[in-house]
């Protein structure tokens, strides 16, 4: 009904533009003089070129959406800029260009930004810029642009659908939590966690002669270039701990805040070479074994990009299943503690080295639970509100 409905304005338009030619041309003929035909052949040219703009091809071309920058944390601001060559010699009068489809969180910020009118003539190449402000973190999709061409008067309107999908992810915001070696205090008193020695291929401290297994990659080749002889870098022993970092997706509670929180402490442990493993629960369960370099991590924040939360998948039964636990410290990151928690929490050690969890609260529930911290064997409870992320860590260490 609608298309009818289109179809049937588009064309009274055309009946309009004719009616009016005809009958100003018979107004000059019958009723002669100066004025009458003065009339006629200065709405003429209007005419003619309205009904030239009804049926010439609209070649709109080489559309390219810009998004600057590449990458975004929620609550910044992106730059689009729009490039698009009108490819016809007709010279149009308007051009209305804008975003079709976009996310109800751009119209909050866009504030009509997102069209643009052109007073084009013959002018080619246009470009047209706006910014979206203060944008949530998620997968936004750009779908289509809308251009509209009119004649003068708006009696012909013309308009055409032009794809051109783009994707504008934004990254949960993250600060430094001040990861460092962790030493859990329990109820019991002060336990340092195990370490494992590893190699800090970024420290050289020395070479030493060549020995069978030594990796390819560690040879020192200038030693060799001098005096021909095979010699092999040393690199400073690095202590590292085993972490299992896991996102609690079974509440909705705080879970911005829960997301934001879990992407500063794997970028913190990442960026002083932690050995840390990933885990979220809900129903699109995504498992990362190893995070180590900044590629692995990306894929991690890619994630934490779009996930939402999902009541129907409690994140106990996933731990209770996860074997890679066994020789780890679980980080477990929630919004909410349920007694299902608890339990979990006091039953750990059958599944886990040391726990710590990390509730996030808002401040006015924190104030609330000031020294009400429940207390157990195998982990540590640390209540923290969104403006005590920059010292997560030093929490888990203060007695």
């Amino acid at each position: 009904m609608s298309k009818f409905v289109k179809t049937l304005k588009q064309s009274g338009r055309y009946v309009t533009i004719i009616g009016l030619f005809i009958f100003t041309f018979c107004f000059a003929m019958f009723q002669g003089g100066f004025v009458s035909w003065f009339i006629f052949f200065t709405l003429l040219p209007f005419l003619l070129y309205s009904l030239v703009l009804a049926v010439i091809p609209l070649r709109i071309q080489h559309v390219v959406r810009e998004i600057t920058p590449a990458k975004l944390e929620r609550g910044e601001k992106a730059k689009i800029k729009v490039h698009f060559e009108h490819k016809s010699l007709f010279p149009i009068v308007f051009i209305v260009v804008r975003e079709l489809d976009m996310d109800e969180r751009f119209y909050k910020v866009a504030e009509g930004r997102s069209s643009n009118l052109f007073l084009a003539g013959w002018k080619r190449h246009f470009e047209w810029t706006y910014e979206l402000e203060n944008l949530q973190r998620g997968e936004h999709l750009f779908s289509a642009l809308e251009v509209t061409v009119t004649d003068f008067f708006g009696w012909i309107v013309r308009k055409k659908i032009i794809e051109q999908p783009n994707t504008l992810l934004v990254y949960p915001k993250t600060v430094d939590t001040g990861y460092t070696s962790l030493q859990i205090q329990y109820d019991q008193g002060a336990v340092a966690t195990k370490y494992s020695v590893v190699k800090d291929t970024s420290m050289v401290t020395g070479v030493r002669d060549y020995q069978s297994g030594d990796r390819f990659s560690w040879i020192h080749w200038k030693s060799f270039a001098k005096n021909g002889e095979l010699r092999t870098k040393e690199f400073e022993d690095r202590q590292s701990q085993s972490l299992f970092v896991t996102m609690d997706c079974a509440t909705s509670t705080h879970f911005e805040e829960v997301v934001e929180l879990t992407a500063s402490v794997l970028k913190s442990i990442v960026k002083r070479h932690g050995d840390v493993t990933f885990l979220s629960g809900g129903e699109n369960r995504a498992f990362y074994p190893a995070v180590r370099t900044e590629v692995q991590l990306e894929k991690v924040m890619q994630h934490l990009a779009v996930v939402q939360p999902n009541v129907a998948s409690p994140i106990e039964a996933l731990l209770r299943n996860e074997r890679q636990l066994n020789n780890s410290i679980l980080i477990l990151i929630t919004g909410q503690v349920t007694d299902e928690l608890k339990t979990f929490l006091l039953t750990s050690s059958k599944y886990t080295r040391a726990v710590i969890c990390f509730v996030v609260l808002s401040k006015e529930q924190y104030k609330q639970q000031q020294g009400t911290t429940p207390k157990f064997a195998n982990a540590k409870m640390v209540y923290i509100t969104k403006d005590m992320f920059n010292q997560a860590f030093a929490e888990v260490n203060n007695p």
